[in-house]
């Protein structure tokens, strides 16, 4: 009976180990579901509108779109002046 009793607190330490060490490796996990699920915390970013460039058809952010004639819009300064030929 005695040697059941130490078997049990030997494992109990084992885990309680493995779940420090653990913690320690990962702080950011707490073991909770993120709020949004693919989601990392401290990452809610903005969205942006999407535009697509008039030469190649790829989509990418209206922040980074170079600006041609009659308002439209490329994905590089090299497809606005081979659209402007």
């Amino acid at each position: 009976m005695r040697i059941l009793i130490w078997l049990i607190i030997g494992l109990a330490v084992v885990v309680w180990i493995k779940r420090a060490l653990a913690r320690v490796a990962h702080p950011a996990s707490d073991g909770r579901p993120n709020a949004k699920a693919g989601m990392s915390p401290g990452r809610d970013l903005p969205s942006e509108t999407m535009v697509q460039c008039a030469h190649c058809g790829v989509h990418f952010p209206a922040s980074e779109a170079v600006s041609g004639v009659a308002g439209t819009v490329y994905c590089s300064t090299e497809h606005r002046k081979i659209a402007q030929q």
